[in-house]
């Protein structure tokens, strides 16, 4: 009797090992399935993105100009649009756009870049003024030079 005893008991434990590693086995294929789906491919969205966001970019020719201040500006500018159609819209428009900055430097004092961010926004917000449909998310500099 003990040793049918000792028998049970050693595939009672068996059974709990089998079923620990069967509990293991589908946890692990889950988190592999999870990771694969999810995270492996969450670079390739970001690769997405940033395609996207050079396909609604404009860049401005260098433009220079004077100062308010009495000193000479030599800047460049992408420009980051909401769509495609307001890309198409831009590009038609690139003098009058680099007009408006012009006209902007123009009223500007070499301490105003001090905060680029803060001239970034003033631009972003006048040459919005020229998109009926469509705007512009953001304007980046992408070269200055004040002498």
């Amino acid at each position: 009797m003990n040793e049918r005893r000792r028998v049970r008991d050693r595939m009672k434990k068996l059974k709990s090992v089998v079923y620990l590693c069967i509990i293991l086995a589908v946890l692990s294929a889950g988190g592999l399935f999870y990771y694969q789906k999810n995270i492996a491919h969450a670079g390739k969205g970001e690769a997405a993105s940033l395609d996207a966001l050079a396909d609604q970019t404009i860049q401005t020719n260098q433009i220079s100009t004077n100062l308010n201040s009495d000193n000479l500006i030599q800047v460049k500018f992408s420009i980051e649009l909401d769509s495609m159609g307001t890309k198409k819209q831009a590009e038609k428009i690139v003098p009058i756009i680099e007009s408006d900055i012009i006209k902007i430097l123009s009223l500007s004092k070499k301490e105003d870049f001090k905060d680029i961010a803060a001239f970034e926004k003033k631009v972003t917000d006048r040459l919005n003024e020229r998109f009926t449909t469509g705007k512009i998310k953001h304007v980046y500099t992408t070269e200055l030079l004040i002498q």
